[in-house]
C-alpha cells in the first residue's frame, strides 16, 4: 500500500521526465525560433500531442494528399523564406487546413489559411460572385504573412502571434492582463482556463509538427524528407489573362487536365476571368510556362460573355455603347423588353462581339502593373515592349500608354 501510495504521489514527476530529450539542440532551435523557451518540452500535454500527431502523419501523411504537398509545401515555403516568418510557420497553414484546396469550416472559414470573409477582406483579399482570394493559395499566402507580422508586432513574440491567429487578438490580450503574463506554459494551462481549449491545442499542435519535422528518420520513412527538410523553389508561377478568358481554354493550350489547373486556382468560382479585369492573375506549373509562352493567344471573344452587375438607373443604351454590342443582342440574350430595360439593377449577360477594354495597338497602365505583368498579359517579351518604347522607364505610371501593337 505505501508503495502504491509512493507511485502515485511521484507520478507527474516521471511524466515530466519522460518524452523529449532536453538537450536536442533541433527541437530547442525549433522552440526558439518560435520565442518558446526550451522547459515548453516538458509539458506532457505536448507529449500526448506529439504522439497523436505522428500517430497521424505515419497514416496520412502531413497533408490531404501527396499531389497537394508537392505543389503547395515548396510554394508556402518558398514564400515564408521571403518573409521574416520562421520556416515553421508552413505549419500554420498545414494544422489550418491539412493543404485541400476547397477546405471549409463549419463556421465559414475557407482556404489553406481558413480566412474569415471579414478577415480576409480586411487584408485585402476580394471576395465577390466571381472570385474569393481566400482560396488564392499565393495571395492568401501573402495575406497570412502580412497578418502574422502585424500579429508579432502587436505581442512581441511569435508563439502569441500564432494563438492571436486562432482566437483573436482581442481574446489574447484579455488572457494576458487576466494571467498577468504572457508566459506559455500558464496561458496554455487548461486548470486556469484563459484560452479556449481549441487555442491551447492550436499552439500545440503547430509546435508538434515542427518538433516531428525535425525527425529526419521519421520523415524519410513517411517520405517528406524531401519537401520539409530542404528549401524548396516555388513550382508555380503567376501569368495573367484577360477578362472572359476560361481555365478549360488555358488547360487545353497547356495540355494538362483540367482539374489540376482548377486545383491550383480555386479562387475563381465560374472557371473564368471576372468582368472589368485587364489583367488577372492565374497560376500554372512553372515548367508550362514556355508552352503558355509559345501557344497561347489572346481569344477571339465572339460566343463569349461576360457578367455585368447594372446599378439602378443604369440602361441598355448605356451598356450597348460601354461595350459595343448591339442593344438588341443584349436583349435577347437576357430576355429584357424595352421597358424593363429603362432601369436595370440585376445581373446582365454582355454577348461580347469583339475585344473592347484594349485601344488598338496601346495599352493604358493601370495602377500596380509593371513591365513584367503588361509582357505576360500580351504574351510578348520585355525586349519587344522596350523596342517598341524607347523612352519607356522601369517604373510606370498609372494612366501611361504603352505600344505594344506588333
Amino acid at each position: 500500500m505505501r508503495q502504491l501510495l509512493v507511485f502515485i504521489l511521484l507520478l507527474p514527476f516521471y511524466a515530466y521526465s519522460i518524452g523529449f530529450d532536453l538537450n536536442d539542440r533541433k527541437k530547442i532551435e525549433v522552440l526558439n525560433h518560435l520565442d518558446i523557451p526550451p522547459s515548453y518540452l516538458k509539458d506532457p500535454y505536448l507529449h500526448d500531442m506529439y504522439a497523436e500527431k505522428k500517430r497521424e502523419c505515419t497514416l496520412n501523411g502531413f497533408a490531404d494528399s501527396s499531389e497537394n504537398a508537392d505543389v503547395f509545401i515548396p510554394m508556402l515555403s518558398s514564400l515564408i523564406a521571403q518573409s521574416d516568418l520562421p520556416s515553421e510557420f508552413i505549419f500554420v497553414a498545414l494544422v489550418e487546413s491539412q493543404l485541400r484546396v476547397e477546405s471549409s469550416s463549419s463556421r465559414g472559414a475557407a482556404g489553406l489559411w481558413q480566412f474569415m470573409e471579414r478577415t480576409g477582406k480586411l487584408h485585402g483579399l476580394q471576395i465577390n460572385q466571381y472570385v474569393d482570394e481566400r482560396r488564392d493559395h499565393v495571395k492568401s499566402t501573402r495575406a497570412a504573412i502580412a497578418y502574422l507580422s502585424t500579429l508579432k508586432k502587436k505581442f512581441g513574440k511569435w508563439y502569441l502571434a500564432l494563438i492571436a491567429y486562432n482566437c483573436g487578438d482581442g481574446r489574447l490580450a484579455k488572457a494576458i492582463r487576466k494571467a498577468g503574463t504572457d508566459d506559455i506554459h500558464i496561458l496554455t494551462d487548461p486548470k486556469r482556463g484563459l484560452l479556449p481549449n481549441e487555442s491551447r491545442n492550436y499552439i500545440r499542435k503547430i509546435v508538434a509538427l515542427s518538433l516531428l519535422a525535425t525527425d529526419e528518420l521519421f520523415l524519410s520513412q513517411i517520405q517528406y524528407d524531401l519537401l520539409l527538410n530542404t528549401s524548396q523553389e516555388n513550382p508555380l508561377i503567376t501569368i495573367y489573362l484577360p477578362e472572359g478568358e476560361d481555365i478549360d481554354r488555358i488547360a487545353a493550350v497547356l495540355e494538362m487536365p483540367k482539374k489540376n489547373l482548377v486545383r491550383l486556382n480555386t479562387h475563381l468560382k465560374k472557371g473564368i476571368i471576372p468582368p472589368n479585369e485587364q489583367a488577372y492573375p492565374v497560376y500554372i506549373p512553372k515548367d508550362k510556362l514556355d508552352d503558355f509562352r509559345h501557344k497561347f493567344r489572346t481569344k477571339k471573344l465572339s460566343g463569349y460573355f461576360v457578367m455585368h452587375r447594372a446599378k439602378s438607373g443604369e440602361t441598355l443604351e448605356q451598356l450597348s455603347r460601354r461595350y459595343n454590342v448591339p442593344k438588341a443582342s443584349i436583349m435577347m440574350e437576357n430576355m429584357i423588353g424595352e421597358k424593363e430595360g429603362k432601369n436595370l439593377n440585376r445581373r446582365i449577360k454582355i454577348p461580347i462581339n469583339k475585344p473592347f477594354l484594349k485601344k488598338s495597338g496601346l495599352h493604358t497602365v493601370k495602377s500596380g502593373e509593371t513591365l513584367v505583368s503588361v509582357a505576360q498579359l500580351y504574351n510578348i517579351s520585355l525586349d519587344q515592349i522596350k523596342l517598341k518604347n524607347p523612352f519607356l522607364t522601369n517604373t510606370l505610371k498609372e494612366g501611361e500608354e504603352i505600344n505594344i501593337d506588333d
